[in-house]
């Protein structure tokens, strides 16, 4: 098996608070071997759905995340469905800034 694989979705690298989650996610993931990617949506609720949705339906599964980290924009539909699509996928969710409003039906998929 593999490192362990994470995306991190941030909506903007031009928020000194952001740049500082990016960085230390990189230095964590460093320090544990693991495969990190981070993206960016400029601050575009669509965009950033988009992004993510993408990665988890058009990637071959051996370059699937394992884990999504996921810094809403703002809590929608659309992050609602990137949620149910990652967890349909096996790969683990994980919102920094938002209570969920997904509950344990989402949470037994997969």
């Amino acid at each position: 098996m593999g490192n362990l694989r994470i995306l991190i979705s941030l909506t903007t690298n031009d928020n000194d608070y952001q740049v500082e989650q990016a960085s230390a996610a990189e230095q964590a993931a460093r320090k544990h071997g693991i495969d990190l990617r981070i993206i960016y949506s400029d601050n575009d609720a669509i965009n950033q759905s988009t992004q993510i949705l993408k990665v988890i339906q058009e990637a071959e599964e051996a370059d699937r995340p394992d884990a999504i980290i996921f810094r809403a924009r703002w809590w929608n539909s659309l992050a609602a469905g990137g949620a149910r699509a990652a967890v349909n996928q096996g790969i683990a969710w994980v919102v920094l800034n938002r209570e969920s409003h997904l509950r344990s039906g989402v949470a037994r998929a997969g």
